[in-house]
């Protein structure tokens, strides 16, 4: 038995209605992982410029060190969390 024409309408608009709220998150999830992943190589450039013009060699390779961690540390696990986030919201 088919359903009417008015209901079929109203499911319609409704998961249209919620395409549009999904698509809303998945795009401020992605925004915040781009943001996120810039702040981490951003953090990790200050460190290898830090350790460029820092006086002691001990600091200096500390800092270049910390740096090449933290820039590309923090962007790999960044993208695992999203795409952590974006299978449990199922996105991909």
């Amino acid at each position: 038995m088919a359903l009417p024409q008015t209901l079929r309408d109203e499911l319609a608009a409704k998961r249209r209605d919620e395409r549009v709220l999904s698509e809303r998150d998945k795009r401020r999830g992605l925004a915040l992982w781009v943001l996120a992943c810039c702040a981490w190589s951003w953090l990790g450039i200050f460190c290898l410029a830090w350790s460029m013009h820092t006086t002691s060699q001990s600091y200096g390779e500390m800092a270049f060190w910390a740096g090449l961690g933290i820039g590309n540390g923090g962007v790999l696990f960044t993208g695992l969390a999203a795409y952590r986030w974006g299978e449990r919201h199922g996105y991909w």
